[in-house]
């Protein structure tokens, strides 16, 4: 068999880049770096817009449409003022007699005058009676008993007379008092039913103007709640500004042909190990030269 030999031999490669990307690229790398730590290190509240001043009006006077609960029955359009306002009785109209304080048209001076026609009657009976004497006087057949019934029959007449016109004075004064309390009776009837009716339409105007009142305040709230937020709104956009703007200088920058402007140097230094073996003739060797010595002697 043949001799074997070994041979080590140790290679060491060291790879050394140096990149030769242009200034501008490097720096602007950095910035936008330096800026996304900027942002990464500030508190996130930062970049929230707060609730505007014309939101919190807004929400103070939602507070104030439901602070309407209960409340008193003088406050316009609160729960106690709709209770009263529902549980109060329909508006009626009242009745009302001549016979209401009848007395009260009376002619105040009606004993006045009934005493004055009663003395002017008696004044006209007493001559009646007088001038009676006298004719009976004259007629001495009728001095006697007819004299008598004659008186007897004047004195009832001048008492029915009298009687009979003083009621008639009654009768035209009573008359004349119920036509008075008559017409005032249905004046103050009439006053009641347009009392009644006011009435009504007091209610249903409150009602209304409450109505209106609560709409004019929701509109507001929804007015100063929208002018709120776009002042809110306004305001987070110049908050996120800076998010925004740092966005599109990196959406801008990671779009520039880049691999156009880089490029590398390498240089490398070092050492290889290798091995290598060395061995006597291989069998298959040593037979061929077996057969040819073989050959050769023959």
């Amino acid at each position: 068999m043949g001799k074997k030999t070994k041979t080590n031999e140790t290679t060491r490669n060291h790879t050394v880049t140096a990149p030769t990307n242009p200034e501008w690229v490097t720096n602007m790398a950095q910035s936008l770096d330096l800026g996304i730590q900027r942002i990464g290190g500030a508190s996130p509240y930062d970049y929230v817009a707060p609730v505007s001043a014309l939101e919190r009006q807004a929400e103070g006077g939602a507070a104030g449409l439901s602070g309407l609960r209960g409340g008193n029955a003088q406050t316009v359009g609160s729960d106690a003022w709709f209770s009263s306002l529902l549980s109060g009785g329909a508006p009626s109209v009242g009745s009302a007699s001549l016979l209401d304080n009848l007395s009260a048209y009376y002619n105040p001076y009606r004993e006045q005058v009934i005493d004055a026609a009663s003395v002017d009657f008696d004044a006209n009976a007493g001559r009646t009676r007088a001038a009676q004497d006298l004719a009976i006087a004259g007629q001495g057949a009728f001095g006697g008993s007819g004299a008598a019934l004659a008186r007897s029959q004047t004195e009832g007449e001048l008492a029915r007379a009298r009687s009979s016109g003083l009621a008639q004075m009654l009768s035209e004064m009573f008359t004349t008092s119920a036509s008075l309390a008559g017409q005032d009776a249905d004046r103050r009837q009439q006053a009641s039913a347009a009392n009644a009716q006011l009435a009504l339409q007091d209610s249903q105007m409150k009602l209304q103007a409450a109505q209106d009142r609560a709409n004019s305040n929701r509109a507001d709230i929804t007015t100063q709640a929208a002018l709120g937020a776009q002042i809110r709104g306004v305001d987070d956009q110049m908050r996120k500004a800076p998010i925004t703007t740092l966005a599109s200088q990196i959406d801008m920058f990671s779009g520039l042909p880049l691999a156009l402007f880089k490029g590398q140097v390498e240089d490398g230094t070092g050492t290889s190990n290798r091995t290598t073996r060395e061995t006597g003739a291989s069998l298959g060797e040593i037979a061929q030269l077996v057969q040819a010595i073989s050959s050769f002697r023959n």
